[in-house]
C-alpha cells in the first residue's frame, strides 16, 4: 500500500523509510490514514496482523537498509517497537543510522506529546516529512527496567496508584470469540478503574519503599526557592502514593507526570508523590495534571503534609519486603524476588540510546543557534 509518487525519489523525504501500523486498536482511524498515505509515497507501509508479526516486522526493519522507521499507534504499540529495535541492538545490529518516529494512534500518546508530534494525522505525515528532509533527529535517553530476570526499555516506569489503576483495569478482562481474554483498553476503562482505586483507603494506595539511589541530586522546585543537594549514593525509605521514574514528561493523555526532565542530558527524573489524604490530591488535581508541582508544594509544604520530592540520578533500585506491581510506558509486571530477599526492581539510565524524528520546532529547541550559524556561514562566503 502507497501513494501515488508525485515527487521525483531523490526529492521523497520518505524514501527510506518504512511505516508500520498497529490497527487493533482504532480501524476506523486507519481507514483515514490510508486515505492520508495517498498524498505522501511511502515505499512501505505494512499493517501488523498480531503482537508477533508487529514485532518481527522491526527486527526486519532493523536488519534492512531503510533508515527510518515511522509506527502508528498509541503508547503501548510505541513500548513495543522500542524494546523490539533494542533487543536487536543487543543482538549486535549496527542501529546507529536508524531512526524511529510516532504517529498518534492510541488513547494515550504520552511519548507523542512529550516531544511535541502534532495533531491531526496529515499535520503529523507533513512534519515528520519535514524533518526528514532536513535530518531533524535527536538521540535520546532510554531506561533499562530489570527484575534480575528479564529487562524492559522505555522511557516512564511508575509505582504506587498509576500501577494499581493498570492493575485494575487488567483485571477486567473480556472473553473473545477465539476464547481469549483481553484487558479493557481506552480512556473511559482507565477512569473507571481510576475512580474505583482512589475511592479504596489510603492505607491500600501507599506502598512502603526502600529507594537506593546513585549519581544524583535531590532537586526541590519551589514557587519562590529551589533547593538542591549532590549525593553518590542514599536510601530513602518512603510510604508515597505514587512513584514515577522518566526521561520524558507525558503520561497517557497529557499528563505531565515529570515535568523537569530533558530526554537527553543522562539522568532520569525520580518522584515521589507523598500524599496521604485523597482530599489533597482532590484539591490539587488540575495543577498535578498540568505538572504544576512547585503549586502544589507551595500549598502543602510547611503544613506537616506530603510533598512531591524531585531527585535528578542516574540509577535507582526499588525494594520492598512486600510483593508490587509496576509499570513501564504503560505495560504492568510484577516485582519478582530472590529466595531471603526483598522484591526489588532496577532501572538504569541508558544516555542517547536511541535516536527519535521529531518535529522541527523540537529540533531546535535543542539547537537554538543552528539558523545563526547558517547566516554566519553565507555572510562568510559571500
Amino acid at each position: 500500500m502507497s501513494g501515488t509518487l508525485q515527487v521525483a525519489d531523490s526529492d521523497n523525504p520518505f524514501r527510506s523509510t518504512t511505516l508500520l501500523i498497529n490497527p487493533s486498536r482504532y480501524p476506523q482511524y486507519v481507514k483515514i490514514l490510508r486515505r492520508m498515505l495517498k498524498r505522501v509515497t511511502i515505499p512501505e507501509v505494512i499493517e501488523s496482523r498480531s503482537p508477533e508479526h508487529f514485532v518481527e516486522q522491526v527486527g526486519v526493519f532493523c536488519r534492512g537498509p531503510k533508515r527510518n522507521l515511522l509506527v502508528w499507534g498509541g503508547d503501548g504499540t510505541a513500548h513495543a517497537a522500542i524494546n523490539a529495535f533494542m533487543r536487536q541492538k543487543e543482538h549486535g545490529h549496527e542501529l546507529w543510522r536508524k531512526s524511529l518516529g510516532f504517529l498518534r494512534g492510541g488513547t494515550g500518546n504520552g511519548i507523542q506529546d512529550s516531544y511535541e508530534v502534532p495533531y491531526g494525522i496529515w499535520k503529523q505525515l507533513r512534519a515528520y516529512g519535514e524533518s526528514l528532509r532536513n535530518g531533524h533527529t535527536i538521540t535520546v535517553d532510554l531506561m533499562r527496567v530489570s527484575t534480575g530476570r528479564r529487562d524492559w526499555y522505555g522511557q516512564l516506569a511508575g509505582f504506587g496508584f498509576d500501577a494499581q489503576v493498570l492493575r485494575a483495569r487488567g483485571e477486567k478482562t473480556r472473553k473473545l470469540d477465539d476464547g481469549t481474554r483481553i484487558s479493557p483498553r481506552g480512556g473511559y476503562h482507565y477512569l473507571l478503574s481510576g475512580l474505583a482505586v482512589f475511592l479504596s483507603p489510603i492505607s491500600r494506595i501507599r506502598h512502603r519503599f526502600s529507594l537506593h539511589m546513585y549519581n544524583g541530586k535531590y532537586a526541590f522546585r519551589g514557587t519562590r526557592v529551589n533547593a538542591e543537594f549532590a549525593f553518590n549514593e542514599i536510601v530513602r525509605d518512603a510510604a508515597p502514593a505514587m512513584i514515577e521514574v522518566g526521561t520524558r514528561p507525558y503520561y497517557g493523555k497529557l499528563f505531565k507526570v515529570c515535568p523537569d526532565v530533558v530526554c537527553n542530558d543522562g539522568n532520569m527524573d525520580l518522584y515521589l508523590f507523598n500524599f496521604t489524604r485523597k482530599v489533597w490530591v482532590a484539591r490539587n488535581i488540575v495543577a498535578l495534571w498540568m505538572g504544576k508541582h512547585d503549586r502544589v508544594n507551595r500549598r502543602l509544604f510547611g503544613k506537616n503534609r506530603g510533598v512531591i520530592e524531585r531527585y535528578e540520578l542516574t540509577k535507582l533500585e526499588v525494594s520492598s519486603p512486600d510483593a508490587f506491581v509496576f509499570h513501564v510506558d504503560g505495560d504492568l509486571h510484577h516485582a519478582e524476588q530472590e529466595p531471603g530477599q526483598d522484591y526489588r526492581v532496577n532501572i538504569s539510565v541508558l544516555p542517547r540510546a536511541v535516536s527519535f524524528i521529531v518535529p522541527d520546532h523540537f529540533y531546535r529547541l535543542f539547537h537554538p543557534f543552528d539558523e545563526q550559524e547558517e547566516f554566519d556561514q553565507g555572510a562568510t562566503d559571500g
